[in-house]
């Protein structure tokens, strides 16, 4: 449903899963738009962590899903992580305050083998088609990821998402 249309996350989640030895893998997406294939494909799978930061809008900003309440299922649960907002106005400050208190808590909580970033670029400043109204700074990005390479052991790929 989204502008990824080949979900190259959730196929390297897959291969990384049955060939190797990993054990836990993080996902984390952090553009403007849910990535609903990525939480579908790994909803019921509690070696995957899935952590979507995204605008919502309750629902009415595409592609409507990942609301709050949508959380893993099975023994699953607690396993996939919806952080949904309902303003157009996000940048720096919110996505900085959210990898501080949730974020990187319960990523090392789940202390992952792997980090995969499904990077889409929409919520960045100066975005040609900036619909979302996202505004966050390269240097917010750079924040992001130095975070998230402290897992893992520094095992970590970025993968440019989008249609």
């Amino acid at each position: 449903m989204g502008f990824c249309f080949f979900n190259s996350v959730g196929i390297a989640a897959r291969v990384i899963q049955t060939t190797s030895d990993v054990e836990r893998i993080l996902i984390v997406d952090w553009d403007v738009h849910h990535g609903n294939g990525l939480q579908k494909m790994f909803y019921a799978d509690k070696e995957v962590m899935y952590i979507s930061l995204h605008r919502h809008d309750r629902g009415n900003f595409f592609p409507g899903t990942g609301d709050l309440n949508e959380v893993g299922f099975g023994e699953a649960e607690g396993y996939n992580w919806n952080i949904a907002w309902s303003n157009e106005a996000m940048a720096d400050a919110e996505y900085i305050a959210a990898f501080r208190s949730i974020v990187m808590p319960i990523s090392r909580e789940f202390n992952p083998s792997f980090v995969l970033v499904a990077c889409g670029y929409d919520a960045a400043q100066g975005h040609s088609f900036n619909f979302g109204g996202y505004d966050l700074s390269p240097a917010c990005f750079s924040y992001m990821t130095r975070q998230l390479m402290t897992l893992a052991e520094g095992r970590i790929l970025l993968c440019l998402e989008g249609g």
